[in-house]
């Protein structure tokens, strides 16, 4: 039973080929990475490739872009709601503690990250 199975693998690797080597020139608009180790870590002594003005005003935008999407997806979320304490001194100077619900909206802390 294996043997049979193994002859068909053979049987569809060779049809693939055949059917690989059809498409050939189709195959040749696909870019092929480097084949060899050499070619790859020349790839690394080249110059970094310089950005247009066009390519930076893209990239801004797109992330411009995207930045708005996320925010419009968390005005739709939920809040976030737990439990906060509060500490206080009285005039004594006795410690008291307190819990405070706390609610706060999903696109305030996606807005104020890292400006505290």
């Amino acid at each position: 039973m294996l043997q049979h199975f193994v002859e068909f693998l053979q049987e569809f690797i060779c049809k693939m080929k055949k059917w690989i080597f059809v498409w050939e020139p189709h195959q040749a608009i696909c870019k092929h990475g480097p084949n060899t180790l050499d070619e790859l870590l020349k790839q690394f002594d080249l110059p970094p490739k310089e950005t247009t003005q066009q390519e930076i005003i893209n990239t801004y935008l797109a992330k411009e872009t995207m930045a708005a999407l996320e925010l419009s997806y968390l005005k739709d979320d939920p809040s976030f709601v737990y439990r906060g304490n509060q500490v206080w001194y009285d005039h004594d100077g006795n410690k008291y503690f307190d819990f405070v619900p706390c609610v706060v909206r999903p696109e305030v802390h996606y807005c104020c990250y890292g400006k505290n």
